[in-house]
């Protein structure tokens, strides 16, 4: 059987209080995530008065110094002339964007301590309860997912982080943000979701459908179908809205469907990732 890593949970007052300053400012970012998991509307317009015009102007000077590939390297390097002018542009570069963010937090904090105090009881209670539920399925769950898919883990453990203001749920490397969803399944499903797309990560999946000439719109939907089951087993109702793939929002689920569950209920079938992805073309 493959190893799985181990999923721990955690809750930590920086880390609400970033993504509560990029809920509150998300205009600053790209759509990937304003139009994602910064998209909480209704938090947004609850905590209207903490947009200060003091953080605004922080957050102009982020966008010039940004973090994004063009904004922080590109861009930062027109006027370079050897690798060890690079090394100093980027150093600089980095730290600017660093100073400026310990700039926003520091003013952020006060204000943020009133909203904390209640959030954080909240999710330490939640982490207590769903951590228990979780535990109790994470090696079957993440173990039927490397074999309905033909690929082994390659981080030995995956921290997901409980944030209050979040939409959604997203996932890098060997890191989860997640919201604590009032329904348990759903939950699970979600958190599925993400480590799914750790077992498979954007730029390997990318890669792959370009060798097999496919179109990568259906990434989302492949990732969404090996999560929905690998915990098809472990939820109350499989068919459920928040549980089952939505066609609606997943490109070509009736077509991608058998697929799967032909790797679910035959998980010997296919030797390997590239096997599945000639099935989908075919």
């Amino acid at each position: 059987m493959p190893k799985v890593p181990r999923v721990t949970f955690s809750v930590n007052k920086y880390v609400n209080l970033f993504y509560h300053v990029c809920v509150l400012f998300s205009e600053y970012f790209p759509d990937e995530y304003s139009l994602g998991i910064l998209n909480n509307s209704n938090y947004r317009q609850q905590h209207t008065c903490l947009k200060t015009e003091s953080l605004h102007r922080k957050f102009q000077t982020l966008y010039q110094c940004s973090y994004y590939t063009w904004d922080y390297v590109g861009k930062s390097l027109f006027r370079t002339n050897n690798l060890i002018e690079v090394k100093e542009t980027l150093r600089k570069t980095s730290l600017e964007a660093g100073n400026v963010w310990l700039q926003i937090l520091s003013e952020a904090i006060p204000k943020y301590e009133t909203i904390w105090r209640p959030t954080e009881a909240k999710l330490r209670e939640y982490k207590s309860k769903f951590e228990t539920e979780w535990r109790s399925n994470s090696d079957s769950i993440l173990k039927k997912m490397a074999n309905m898919v033909k690929l082994s883990w390659k981080t030995k453990s995956i921290n997901v982080h409980l944030v209050d203001c979040v939409y959604g749920a997203s996932s890098w490397l060997q890191d989860v943000v997640a919201p604590p969803f009032p329904e348990v399944d759903v939950e699970k499903k979600l958190l599925a979701h993400e480590i799914t797309h750790i077992l498979i990560p954007e730029y390997f999946l990318r890669a792959k459908l370009q060798e097999h000439n496919l179109d990568y719109a259906i990434s989302h939907t492949i990732v969404d179908l090996v999560a929905y089951f690998a915990v098809k087993e472990h939820v109350t109702d499989h068919e459920r809205k928040g549980i089952r793939p939505n066609p609606d929002y997943y490109t070509n689920v009736p077509q991608l469907y058998p697929v799967f569950e032909d790797c679910y209920r035959n998980p010997r079938r296919h030797h390997n990732f590239d096997e599945i992805l000639r099935q989908i073309k075919l």
